[in-house]
């Protein structure tokens, strides 16, 4: 592979900056052989002012695409302060209209893509790529094609190693941290080793049509060579591993690309020919990150423990002893136990600060390892640290309604904000919210168990409308836990006012169905597994046998349920408050629906219930599927005539 600047012209000299390699080849004066006349230098010369110029014009394409979002993010948010002290309502300014109309077309789901506004994105940035290329090129010379490309496969590496810092500046210039950069930063890397084969592949080319292959075998070139195939590794190992085994992905990564940089920093050594310069300034870009990374987590290191719980369903709960500073729950940060990964750290998202708790879906490697370390020592302490925190989210004391929506684990981000939001407000906020959570098992319910607890008894009545759904019916007994410390009530929710009761260890189980359908009895957390006959309409259940029951149950019987049926477990904590008339009456209960919500319906309903001139956040965390449907329906909601609807989607993977 030869360098960005190398000439395959008819004598098979070379120099990117006009100027040969060396003169003592004994093929001639130039590094690939054959001498170089005045003329082939000055056209050389030319040629990498060219060049020059073109990643100039490069960089300033980028910087303007980066400007124009660090403008939208600063004139919509000074936009919104002024807005909310104005008496006028939102709506009626222009650039509102306008700004709504946009995000009502570039929020919405792109095939392949986050959004239509990341293809946008995507778009603009392969349009300057191919602008720089193309344009102020004579294409008589193959080899001039070969340099240009090669050029831009290393001004795009800085772009790529940029869009991946940790500590970005974009994270406070436009609001949009590493984790919502990735889909920018994968298009990118792929780009630039597709440079790196439009270069490679010209210049082979060339030198089998001169019958010069053996300039191939020099040092800068099987340095190229060797950077070729180390770039190769990253994007097969992108494409290929994250999808199954991130943990081989990211050391295959990170090796291979440090192999690569260093590899064409020998492919590209003279400093004249400013490559050098280009990839310098990425090295040590990424090193900077990486050094501030180690040295936030070697600070957080001392006196540090993380306390491990197994959950059921496969979840861990994570406790720190020491807090950071900045933590703030919704945000996440990279923990790293080095008893169990010396040298990993994975992200994770904060739950709550008081203490610092993470919950932690067991997958494979390290997740997994930990769960079954979890299971072996519950409540072991293990020496750990943190790097952090990371991730963007909009204020949300600055909307009047809040729409979080979570899919299985998301809710550790939809917690995290609610956490959040009730340690600033105050007691006379007329703010609402309304969360919408899908699990897949009644087990997960238990990972959030404090949180479900903390929301039921310490938000002001009305504040928070909880809306639970489980998809799947099977239960284990861990997760009849979800209140703990009080007496619970957990019952079909029906029209039939009666419940049978039974006391036992100071929790009740209560099962009501509708006597008059006939009907066999349901069960309150597997409501699809049917008992014995009900006898005058109610019957008492033993909750062993019960639990036992629902374990054995399959879910080829729950799917057996007749289709369309949908019952409904209320979870009610027995907590009691005090009227005016100094009787207690309970607090109002969780309610958990058997089976998958219509998710846009109820976003629809919760964003319309707002005013016209109130301002509404609907924040997401989940799956994809998920996130597709939210991020349609919410875009559907944007309309110059309703409330101001911001979207945040937190979507699963990396």
């Amino acid at each position: 592979m030869a360098g960005p600047g190398a000439s395959p012209s008819g004598s098979g000299a070379s120099g990117g900056s006009g100027t040969p390699h060396g003169g003592n080849s004994t093929q001639g004066g130039g590094g690939h052989g054959g001498g170089m006349t005045p003329a082939m230098i000055a056209m050389f010369a030319a040629r990498q002012r060219v060049n020059e110029r073109q990643m100039k014009y490069f960089a300033a394409g980028l910087g303007g695409l980066i400007a124009i979002f660090v403008v939208l993010h600063w004139t919509r948010y000074l936009y919104s302060k002024i807005t909310r002290r104005s008496v006028s309502p939102a709506i009626a300014s222009p650039f509102a209209a306008v700004t709504r109309a946009l995000r009502r077309r570039l929020i919405r789901k792109f095939p392949r893509m986050n959004s239509s506004g990341h293809a946008l994105l995507v778009t603009a940035y392969v349009g300057i790529n191919c602008a720089v290329l193309f344009t102020n090129l004579d294409f008589s010379n193959m080899g001039n094609f070969a340099a240009r490309a090669g050029w831009l496969a290393a001004s795009n590496m800085a772009f790529v190693v940029f869009l991946s810092l940790k500590n970005t500046p974009l994270a406070f210039l436009t609001a949009y941290s590493y984790e919502r950069l990735n889909c920018l930063h994968q298009i990118s890397g792929c780009l630039m080793f597709l440079m790196m084969v439009v270069h490679a592949a010209c210049y082979t080319s060339y030198f089998a049509k001169k019958d010069k292959l053996s300039i191939l075998r020099e040092k800068e070139q099987v340095a190229g060579i060797l950077a070729g195939f180390a770039f190769l590794s990253v994007v097969f190992s992108a494409l290929v591993f994250r999808r199954f085994w991130y943990e081989l992905f990211y050391v295959v990564h990170l090796a291979f690309f440090i192999v690569g940089i260093v590899s064409v920093c020998f492919h590209q050594p003279t400093l004249g020919k400013k490559i050098v310069i280009v990839l310098f300034s990425t090295a040590a870009m990424w090193v900077l990150d990486r050094l501030l990374r180690a040295s936030r987590a070697l600070y957080n290191l001392p006196n540090n423990f993380a306390t491990v719980h197994p959950l059921p369903g496969g979840g861990t709960k994570v406790v720190f002893k020491k807090v950071p500073a900045r933590a703030v729950p919704g945000k996440h940060f990279y923990v790293w136990i080095p008893s169990l990964r010396m040298f990993e750290m994975h992200p994770f998202t904060i739950v709550g600060t008081q203490p610092l708790e993470f919950i932690v879906k067991s997958q494979n490697g390290f997740t997994r390892d930990l769960h079954k370390f979890a299971l072996k020592h519950p409540g072991a302490a293990l020496r750990a640290s943190l790097d952090g925190p990371y991730g963007t989210f909009p204020d949300p004391m600055a909307y009047d309604k809040i729409v979080l929506i979570a899919g299985g684990g998301g809710a550790s981000f939809t917690f995290g904000l609610i956490v959040n939001l009730l340690e600033k407000m105050k007691e006379n906020s007329n703010k609402s919210i309304d969360f919408i959570w899908t699990v897949k098992q009644h087990d997960n319910l238990a990972w959030f168990t404090q949180h479900l607890e903390t929301l039921h008894t310490e938000a002001k009545p009305g504040l928070i409308n909880i809306k639970i759904f489980v998809s799947r019916a099977p239960v284990s007994p861990e997760a009849l836990d979800i209140m703990p410390h009080h007496h619970h009530h957990v019952g079909i929710d029906d029209s039939t006012p009666e419940s049978a009761r039974q006391d036992r260890h100071d929790r009740a189980l209560t099962v009501t169905t509708n006597s008059e359908s006939g009907s066999s009895s349901i069960s309150p957390i597997s409501p699809t597994d049917t008992e014995k006959p009900i006898v005058n309409g109610r019957e008492e259940v033993d909750i062993e046998k019960e639990m036992q029951k629902r374990l054995e149950a399959t879910e080829k019987a729950a799917l057996a349920t007749t289709a369309g049926q949908r019952t409904s477990v209320i979870i009610q904590s027995v907590n009691t408050d005090t009227d005016q008339m100094g009787t207690q009456s309970p607090r109002p209960p969780h309610r958990i629906v058997s089976g998958r919500p219509d998710t846009a319906t109820l976003i629809r309903e919760a964003v319309l219930s707002a005013n016209k001139g109130e301002r509404v956040l609907v924040a997401a965390c989940g799956p994809e599927a998920l996130m597709t449907v939210v991020r349609n329906t919410t875009a559907n909601l944007i309309r110059g005539g309703g409330p101001g609807v911001e979207l945040h989607c937190e979507q699963f993977g990396w």
